[in-house]
């Protein structure tokens, strides 16, 4: 249960930090993906170590190295798509696409993981996600653009992604399985890309990008953790508390306006969690 919080907030400072990060500073989008992974990778990599665990044997039976393979090409195009619509899509659009993430990844882990399903924490994790996507949602959203349906595949990717981590974190550690696969992203990433890395100098890019990697490692690290001891959907559920951790920082930080029944919806969201972290320890 701490590992799904300590997610869950880190991960609502690190979207903060890559808003202030992206917009006030300015950062070009190539610069910042490439130069974020590499931080990654430096990041985890610190702590692989003591925390870094593989079980070489499985690991290098074909059917887990194409698990891995998967995971890292389904992790690349995935990051593509979710980048390019914070490129070119109005952030409203993008945001209630990804409100849904939860959701699929719900309904995925539930079909892909029978014998962890539990009927009343999917209950709390549905609800707990359609109040996300009605707080959130206007009409003023819904319009659909080719970028806008490449977001759609990448909320599916992210829970495709999430399965394949909960199937290797058999003979992965959690620091050593996303260590293996930012190295490899940092890697396609810079190839990739090709950016000017002198331009970190500007607007203390550097520290911003790092701050917000740290962050994001911790939230990544802490996700795995908590997929392999209490598993994807009661992770998932604890990780609609986000948005929370967002629109308040946008409130004090950003000056952004808060809508009531966002409000509303987010102590829906609260409930669901306090309620199901009581029976998922206590029943």
């Amino acid at each position: 249960m701490i590992a799904a919080l300590i997610a869950a907030l880190s991960n609502g400072v690190s979207l903060v930090t890559d808003k202030v990060t992206l917009s006030k500073k300015k950062t070009p989008l190539k610069l910042y993906i490439a130069t974020l992974f590499i931080f990654l990778f430096v990041f985890t990599v610190i702590f692989y170590p003591k925390y870094g665990r593989v079980d070489w044997v499985l690991a290098l039976m074909p059917n887990f190295m194409f698990l891995l393979l998967l995971l890292v090409i389904v992790s690349i195009i995935q990051n593509i798509f979710y980048y390019d619509s914070i490129q070119k899509e109005p952030i409203s659009q993008h945001e209630m696409i990804m409100m849904s993430q939860p959701l699929v990844t719900i309904l995925m882990a539930s079909a892909f993981f029978p014998e962890t399903f539990d009927l009343k924490i999917f209950i709390l994790s549905i609800v707990a996600s359609v109040s996300l996507m009605v707080g959130k949602l206007e009409k003023r959203h819904i319009t659909f653009t080719r970028t806008s349906y490449n977001l759609i595949l990448a909320v599916v990717l992210i829970a495709i992604q999430n399965i394949i981590s909960k199937e290797l974190l058999y003979i992965y550690s959690p620091v050593a399985l996303y260590a293996i696969r930012v190295f490899f992203l940092a890697i396609f990433f810079m190839i990739y890309y090709r950016p000017v890395y002198s331009m970190l100098k500007e607007n203390n890019r550097f520290w911003y990008i790092g701050l917000s990697a740290a962050f994001a490692a911790v939230y990544m690290i802490a996700s795995l953790y908590s997929f392999d001891k209490v598993g994807i959907v009661y992770t998932t559920l604890i990780s609609t508390l986000t948005p929370i951790v967002v629109f308040l920082a946008s409130w004090e930080i950003l000056h952004e306006r808060i809508k009531t029944r966002l409000v509303f919806a987010s102590i829906i969201i609260l409930i669901c969690s306090v309620w199901a972290t009581f029976l998922q320890f206590y029943q």
